[in-house]
């Protein structure tokens, strides 16, 4: 073999070794650098995707962790054009054209679908929509009995998608939660409006606001075997929003809302533990639907109102604590205490009560007396003891820059009198009240209302812990033992012996507020009020009941009070720590 030969040789093989070299570190860095993201495009190109709202909404739950949404599963129905058949099987109305698959289809489906849905609000819809030839979401929600007559169409590219809706008809203390504005099937994410719902939309939102409804299909555009509908995020995962845990307890809740429907009132209920300040039920009615928002969302557990009577406590405390009355000094009631030839409040006792000490007009809600006792105060002081007892306060966790109550009391021994009646100057919201009733029942220690507990994560694991603050004396141990005494005895022998819970043992004050509204008999109308603690003995729940024209405190507002108690510490009832 000569020379050239030989170089011949050498360059072919060179040749032919860079030739493989190079297909080999092509295929290399296509398959070890680029691979995933050229598979990724590949898929990409033969997948059909449907973006829809992201409803994985975080939950709003007790503080036990069970939901207080009661939320139901609906569906959905998605449609993805280009993997619909060109027959149907179904009949066709004559005003259809035969040789138009997408009005065999519409027609198909229309008739498949409950009757509220067959318009041609809907038709014009899906003509719109199947015309651009991209998959959508048709705007009708399905529940599980209506989806029968869609199944058995049996189309492919006719998929049913399991939807929440976020309220169930037991959703839990609705006035307080709120409720979210948002079409899911529309494509739109789920914002708070109103309640813990608005307060926390951002933690409730999820992260990602989209998601995508997708199936893949092969180079011919049918649907691959065995390859259904998938849903996932934009980064290939579903990731959910945050829960709201609150500290209202679930039980407790419903017996109390189950009670104010039975007797039908409107008015508010709240509900308060002794030992932690936190607030165990809020309940307004008239109700209102969260899912239409139809009905009256005005929430009067957190609404201001003249307490009356109810404000007496205040009135008391400040007066033992100051010094200016003594539990046994007496008194005398004619049934009218006089400013002068004028003016004058009556007591609610026409006749009135005669001798009586202050424990005792205390029980028996003597507007006289303590009309005497406000006016040795002055409404400075009354208005400093309503601070310290928290008649202004917030609520923890919800609004607790917001002040619950104003006591802002005029100069006039007429404002004065009035003031310490729970009239003009005094409005107090349900939950204040009971905030009262609790700082009285622990012995004089005050504690704000907490309604938030927790953030946790989808899998239940807390990411924050809201803590109450720091409980601070205002009445001493001797004023809080005095007060006990006379709220028991209000329950004993005085105006509240309807709100006796038997077997347990109760304490509170009875309040009727007037309104200014007459009947149309010309009968003014007035708010009930009730507002104790129980057990007597070892308290443990502090409740306040307001009643709009319940008339007398000692009537509807007490017999309510006793009921929620009986039902929370009744054999079956809920299990309470003594």
């Amino acid at each position: 073999m000569n020379t050239l030969q030989e170089r011949r040789i050498f360059f072919i093989c060179c040749l032919f070794f860079g030739i493989f070299f190079a297909l080999g570190g092509r295929l290399a860095y296509l398959q070890l650098i680029k691979g995933r993201q050229l598979a990724a495009a590949a898929v990409a190109e033969h997948t059909l995707r449907l973006p829809v709202a992201n409803f994985f909404r975080g939950d709003i739950q007790d503080c036990k962790g069970n939901s207080l949404l009661d939320g139901k599963r609906v569906y959905g129905v998605a449609v993805f054009p280009s993997l619909i058949p060109c027959s149907f099987g179904v009949e066709v109305s004559s005003s259809v054209e035969q040789n138009r698959w997408e009005d065999v289809f519409i027609e198909g489906l229309i008739n498949n679908l409950p009757q509220r849905y067959r318009d041609q609000k809907l038709r014009a819809f899906l003509q719109g929509a199947m015309s651009k030839g991209v998959p959508f979401m048709l705007p009708v929600t399905l529940n599980e009995q209506e989806t029968k007559l869609l199944s058995g169409m049996d189309i492919s590219g006719v998929y049913l998608v399991p939807l929440p809706v976020r309220y169930g008809d037991a959703s839990l203390a609705r006035h307080l939660i709120g409720y979210v504005k948002g079409s899911v099937p529309g494509g739109e994410t789920q914002k708070g409006i109103k309640g813990i719902e608005a307060a926390y939309d951002t933690v409730l939102t999820p992260p990602e606001q989209k998601l995508e409804l997708l199936t893949v299909v092969d180079r011919r555009g049918e649907l691959l075997k065995g390859r259904g509908l998938r849903l996932r995020g934009p980064q290939g995962r579903l990731v959910k929003g945050k829960n709201v845990v609150l500290t209202l307890d679930s039980n407790i809740q419903r017996k109390v809302e189950e009670i104010m429907d039975k007797y039908g009132v409107r008015g508010a209920v709240s509900v308060v533990d002794v030992a932690t300040g936190e607030v165990r039920a809020l309940a307004s009615r008239p109700l209102y639907d969260q899912n239409s928002g139809a009905g009256d969302q005005f929430d009067r557990s957190l609404a201001l109102y003249h307490p009356g009577s109810v404000f007496k406590i205040v009135v008391a405390a400040a007066a033992l604590a100051e010094g200016r009355v003594q539990q046994d000094e007496r008194f005398f009631c004619s049934g009218k205490y006089s400013f002068n030839d004028k003016e004058g409040i009556a007591c609610w006792k026409k006749d009135g009560h005669g001798n009586l000490t202050f424990r005792e007009a205390f029980a028996h809600s003597c507007n006289p007396v303590f009309v005497e006792v406000a006016l040795r105060l002055g409404g400075r002081t009354l208005e400093r003891y309503a601070r310290l007892l928290g008649m202004e306060g917030g609520l923890g966790g919800y609004l607790p820059q917001r002040q619950l109550g104003t006591v802002r009391i005029g100069s006039y021994p007429g404002q004065v009198g009035n003031a310490a009646l729970g009239q003009e100057g005094v409005m107090v919201s349900p939950l204040n009240a009971a905030v009262l009733a609790a700082t009285v029942a622990r012995g004089g220690i005050y504690i704000p209302p907490q309604v938030v507990k927790a953030i946790t994560d989808a899998d239940g694991r807390t990411e924050k812990l809201f803590m109450s603050t720091t409980p601070r004396r205002v009445l001493s141990p001797e004023v809080a033992r005095e007060l006990q005494k006379m709220m028991e005895l209000t329950v004993t022998r005085g105006t509240g012996k309807r709100a006796g819970v038997e077997g347990v043992g109760s304490a509170g004050k009875t309040g009727s507020a007037e309104t200014g509204i007459y009947d149309a008999k010309g009968n003014p109308v007035a708010d009930s009020w009730f507002v104790g603690y129980a057990p007597s003995a070892r308290p443990q729940l502090a409740v306040a009941v307001v009643v709009e024209g319940g008339g007398a405190g000692g009537g509807l507002a007490a017999d309510m009070f006793r009921e929620i108690l009986k039902s929370i510490y009744r054999p079956g009832g809920l299990e309470r720590n003594n």
